[in-house]
């Protein structure tokens, strides 16, 4: 049984055959040998990550990623395009790919860090494998050493009352003071209709029925978590009177899809994650208090209602 040379995938292949003499067996396998990768010189790592994302977006074209896994690509393929864009894929080291993973994790969590480096991997993949490339120095990259993973932060009472001044005349007070008095998951209170909100009863009722997603043709009021995710919560006062400030206030549009949603940004559209993350960390640094996350406000509402005696 004769081995043969490894494929351009890398993938080893064997055939058995017989032969005469040694010398027919080499001339036999030299043939079988496959050319030498003459790698382009001229090929830059912009026009890598162009390739690439050619290929995610035949694919999403196909039904076979997510909207937000495309956008997950490109954001990487701007950050990489920014460091490595106009360098020659051939003169970029292992060493420079580690620097720059080394910079991100500064500041960006590990996981970001590593999908950084995969896209990379991907991008010098793709040339290898249309034979354009030899060389893959994200693949012979490690990603920088993760650090722990950040402990849930909890408020105590004199900390969420702080949050809450701080964030009186902010159009967002009422979605604070939601999350705050009955906890729930970032995308359940984007999620609210004014049909949800009953603010004409004692004590005043949320009833949790979507929740806020993103799909390819945009957001949209999907399923909740789990089946016994949809439930009825009675309101403490404070969340009732933000509530009702909050229509008082509030200039609803009068036409399209959303014009129920309790929470609209300036445009009449849905709230976006991003957008009230970004404002939750101004109103903590307003505050005073330690940067918190959409869910530190779920586990510190948790908290509080344990504290005042509520069985959950």
């Amino acid at each position: 049984m004769a081995s043969l040379p490894r494929g351009v995938d890398g993938q080893r292949r064997r055939l058995r055959r017989t032969f005469d003499t040694r010398s027919d067996a080499e001339l036999f396998l030299s043939g079988l040998t496959p050319e030498a990768v003459v790698p382009a010189e001229d090929l830059t790592v912009g026009d890598l990550l162009g390739d690439l994302h050619e290929s995610i977006r035949r694919r999403f074209d196909a039904g076979q990623l997510a909207v937000s896994t495309v956008e997950l690509y490109a954001l990487c393929g701007r950050h990489l395009d920014a460091e490595f864009g106009t360098c020659f894929a051939l003169d970029v080291s292992v060493d420079d790919v580690e620097r720059f993973l080394a910079r991100q994790a500064e500041r960006l969590s590990s996981r970001y860090v590593a999908m950084q480096r995969n896209v990379l991997a991907q991008a010098y993949r793709w040339a290898q494998r249309n034979r354009r490339l030899d060389w893959n120095p994200a693949q012979l990259s490690t990603c920088p050493a993760s650090s722990p993973v950040r402990a849930g932060s909890v408020l105590s009472p004199e900390q969420a009352q702080r949050l809450l001044k701080a964030a009186e005349g902010d159009r967002l007070h009422a979605l604070w003071s939601v999350m705050l008095g009955v906890g729930l998951r970032p995308g359940e209170a984007l999620a609210l209709t004014w049909q949800c909100v009953d603010l004409d009863v004692e004590p005043a009722v949320i009833h949790v029925r979507s929740y806020l997603r993103k799909g390819p043709d945009g957001m949209y009021l999907g399923a909740l978590k789990t089946h016994n995710s949809a439930r009825s919560l009675d309101a403490p006062t404070f969340v009732a009177e933000s509530l009702g400030a909050h229509r008082q206030s509030r200039q609803s549009p009068s036409e399209g899809p959303w014009r129920d949603l309790v929470f609209l940004s300036t445009t009449g559209t849905p709230q976006g994650h991003r957008n009230v993350r970004r404002a939750l960390r101004q109103l903590c640094e307003t505050a005073g208090l330690p940067p918190l996350t959409l869910y530190d406000l779920r586990r510190t509402a948790g908290s509080l209602l344990v504290d005042a005696g509520v069985h959950l």
